[in-house]
């Protein structure tokens, strides 16, 4: 068995080691700390932003086809204004956080975390309202513009996906278990 010399750690010792770990903290004295400049997953913001801002804007702009959906479902008549209050409650919080992160991103310093946190957020809702508030016309104008062999490869990919798909989308509503 193999004997150990031990022996206390003197200051110098622990400014060794620490040097040999994070040479930074002996160059600067630790006053300045090391500060994450950008977002570590700014696709990832902006993806969530527009999935919960087209999330609340098609529940805000389709209140009769839920309201359908839901007199055709099992639910019984006295639940469904639970529904309404709790679809009520998710646009309310969805204005205070759009409120909250416009604040954040117009009050935090530039090139921080919290400022392009928010800004993906926000370029994602922006990304959403514009998608949802552009009229019909302009799709159909849009693939005018294009020429007749890509118009048919977008035709036929989306003749494909409806094809491939087991139901329509269209025919899709909300049920609810009976008790459980």
């Amino acid at each position: 068995m193999r004997q150990y010399a031990f022996r206390k750690m003197t200051h110098d010792d622990f400014v060794a080691r620490v040097e040999r770990v994070d040479p930074r903290f002996i160059r600067d004295g630790g006053a300045h700390p090391e500060v994450q400049l950008r977002s570590s997953h700014p696709w990832m913001y902006l993806l969530m932003g527009f999935g919960w801002a087209y999330l609340t804007i098609s529940a805000a702009r389709n209140r009769e086809g839920i309201h359908e959906s839901l007199t055709q479902g099992s639910l019984p008549a006295h639940l469904h204004g639970y529904v309404f209050h709790a679809l009520a409650a998710l646009l309310a919080a969805s204005a205070v956080f759009l409120v909250a992160h416009v604040l954040r991103y117009a009050l935090a310093r530039r090139n921080r975390v919290t400022r392009s946190n928010s800004g993906g957020l926000l370029a994602g809702a922006i990304f959403a309202a514009t998608l949802v508030h552009t009229p019909p016309g302009l799709f159909e104008a849009g693939l005018g513009l294009i020429d007749e062999s890509s118009r048919g490869v977008i035709t036929a990919t989306s003749e494909g996906v409806r094809q491939a798909m087991p139901a329509q989308l269209s025919s899709v509503a909300f049920v609810s278990s009976q008790g459980f």
